[in-house]
């Protein structure tokens, strides 16, 4: 049974378990994107590793999807969706797997290599990170060959806010399901059960069957030569609309993506914890969803993608002005909470914006190709600014400068996790704690420089809607 969009094309009402199945993988993989970043001093005790060895466990999405992301975007836009979603929902699971795997005692008690549980949970950290790029850069391709013209927008924000809603349930559960190095076990157990359920939802939404996707006025077939694909992506490349699109949703993406990653480190000097921390860092996201829901129907009715992406920029930036003032101060828990919860409302809107100004402006290009640039993109501009939090920019603070520090972790004798690590004791590990605010700074100057490039040097020419309308007015007037 299908239904009827607004013109004489095809709607399934199978699209929206497409949808559905494509958000639970995304929401799995950010989960595994930043599962220890709010927990580093555990899994530093728990691994037998530092602070700076756990933030690995976040660069390697930023690596792995600068190295696979245009391999992905072939492979979507010359396989199609559905082999490219089998590829990262299986990989996902499976790197799922292999982290668990790191903590079993045979491997993290390896007597050949002191760090083999690190590594090993390391090796499955990098096969989620391989299934990234193939979730991330697919939402455009669903909404347009799936969704109607007006749930375009809609479909692209619920399925691309869905890897940010990830990151928003780990910053909540990491630190509420270990309170103890030898609990981080358990929280890996439990993080597969969703990686499981997006995979087999993944499979049978997507089987190949009866169903075809929509046939969109003026745009390629969802599977293309490699010819083609060379084609459009130097077209793309000469865009020099999309040229000022990318630097500005990098810079955009990559100060969003570092912020939720280095919350706890920026914050645990002045007396917050990581409960705290990762409920804030959820609360930002959740919020943001309800921001690009409100966007995403906006864009969907008016088509405004700049002037809508111009307002929630430059009010976000205020807010992460905002953020800024009162993240150095003590005692502050209701303004750091409400900074951050209207910074999400603000910023988690660019995606939508951007996503759909992508495909607006490269169009007929492959979806694929637009999306998957700026989503590798960003994770590059994501992966420089969480390098410079271990750069001379931030500055070692002494207990007496920040006494209130939640940086330490205590270690209690009944602690259960595997002891070839650690003897158990009643200390207290000693973390240091940092100033952050010339790294703060540096990202503020990046996203001021990166709004004055949008204001001033972004005009876009929306092709796909100019297409779509033209092509309307041509069976009106048959």
């Amino acid at each position: 049974m299908g239904e009827r969009g607004e013109s004489s094309t095809h709607l399934y009402k199978r699209r929206w378990l497409m949808l559905l199945a494509l958000f639970l993988v995304n929401v799995s993989n950010g989960m595994m994107w930043l599962s220890y970043a709010p927990i580093p001093n555990y899994t530093a005790t728990f691994y037998g590793v530092s602070e700076n060895d756990v933030d690995w466990f976040s660069l390697v999405f930023f690596i792995t999807s600068l190295l696979m992301g245009l391999a992905a975007i072939v492979i979507l836009d010359t396989c199609g969706l559905t082999t490219s979603l089998y590829l990262g929902a299986s990989c996902n699971l499976i790197g799922a797997v292999i982290r668990w795997i790191s903590t079993i005692p045979p491997v993290l008690c390896s007597h050949d290599y002191q760090r083999s549980g690190y590594m090993v949970a390391m090796i499955g950290q990098t096969i989620t990170a391989f299934a990234q790029p193939f979730l991330l850069f697919a939402p455009t391709k669903l909404a347009s060959f799936w969704f109607g013209p007006k749930e375009r927008a809609f479909c692209t924000s619920i399925t691309s806010i869905a890897n940010p809603v990830g990151l928003a349930v780990v910053n909540i559960a990491s630190p509420y399901l270990v309170s103890s190095p030898g609990q981080v076990p358990l929280m890996l157990w439990i993080y597969i059960i969703p990686a499981g359920i997006g995979c087999v939802l993944t499979l049978i939404s997507f089987w190949p069957g009866r169903y075809h996707s929509l046939p969109v006025p003026g745009l390629h077939e969802e599977k293309q030569s490699f010819r083609s694909f060379l084609k459009g992506l130097m077209s793309v490349l000469r865009n020099k609309s999309f040229c000022v699109l990318i630097f500005v949703w990098s810079i955009a993406a990559g100060l969003f993506n570092a912020l939720i990653t280095l919350l706890p480190q920026f914050l645990c000097p002045y007396g917050y914890t990581n409960n705290q921390s990762g409920l804030w860092g959820a609360l930002m996201i959740f919020i943001g969803l309800i921001g690009g829901t409100v966007a995403s129907c906006i864009l969907d009715h008016t088509k405004k993608f700049k002037e809508v992406g111009v307002v929630t920029l430059g009010l976000a930036i205020l807010c992460l002005v905002w953020f800024m003032e009162v993240a150095r101060l003590e005692h502050q828990s209701v303004n750091i909470a409400f900074s951050l919860c209207m910074f999400g409302f603000f910023a988690l809107p660019l995606i939508p914006v951007c996503m759909e100004l992508g495909v607006e402006i490269t169009f007929p290009i492959a979806e694929a190709t637009s999306s998957g640039l700026l989503w590798t993109c960003a994770q590059v501009a994501g992966m420089v600014m969480v390098l410079l939090s271990n750069s001379p920019l931030q500055i070692e603070l002494s207990n007496t400068q920040v006494p209130l520090s939640q940086c330490s972790i205590s270690m209690q004798r009944n602690d259960t996790f595997v002891s070839c690590l650690r003897n158990i004791s009643n200390t207290v590990e000693a973390t240091p704690a940092y100033d952050t605010t010339n790294v703060q700074i540096f990202y503020l100057a990046c996203v001021v420089v990166a709004f004055i490039f949008f204001v001033g040097l972004f005009y876009p020419v929306y092709k796909r809607t100019d297409s779509e309308r033209a092509s309307l007015d041509t069976e009106v007037n048959d």
